[in-house]
């Protein structure tokens, strides 16, 4: 953002930052995530709007790491198997 915020909303967090700036092209509501150190929302037209946008884009991140992770764990299990088996025979 290259102009400072006509508005800084108060949050109950230290990580999130909501602005909003009521003219030009910055126009609308920005939330900020500082941990991540990006936009969750950018020219939202209200606060909540801000907020649902930026939970939506979070719940699409956690499902695709979730489907990544069952993916890994079916690839570790499958190795993993392979030497249990091994065991198995030997006995």
């Amino acid at each position: 953002m290259g102009k400072p915020p006509d508005n800084i909303i108060k949050l109950p967090s230290e990580t999130l930052l909501l602005c909003e700036y009521t003219s030009g092209a910055y126009k609308g509501f920005w939330l900020y995530d500082k941990t991540r150190s990006m936009n969750l929302s950018m020219r939202a037209k209200t606060e909540t709007e801000a907020f649902a946008e930026a939970l939506h884009g979070y719940q699409k991140r956690l499902k695709e790491v979730e489907e990544k992770y069952a993916g890994l764990e079916e690839k570790v299990d499958a190795f993993v198997s392979q030497f249990t088996e091994e065991e198995d025979d030997e006995e």
